[in-house]
């Protein structure tokens, strides 16, 4: 198996997320999902990601396509 083009040092050769998925809808889905849950701390206003509401939802994806772009840079790290 071979690293990722982009992969810099001590890049997991086995294959990231990032650079293994081959639906990149369902990536970004997964993260934005993950980066909201992880703002959920506070139990009294916490909402799952399925009830956060479309511009919650629109947001998060945005989030997470910029952070994926930043990570896919042969500059990183």
């Amino acid at each position: 198996m071979t690293d990722h083009p982009h992969a810099g040092p001590g890049h997991n050769s086995g294959g990231c997320m990032v650079c293994t998925s081959t639906d990149r809808d369902g990536l970004v889905e997964r993260l934005a999902e993950e980066l909201w849950e992880s703002r959920q701390d506070d139990p009294q206003w916490a909402r799952s990601w399925a009830d956060a509401g479309e511009l919650w939802n629109i947001r998060f994806r945005e989030l997470a396509r910029t952070a994926i772009g930043f990570l896919e840079r042969p500059e990183v790290m």
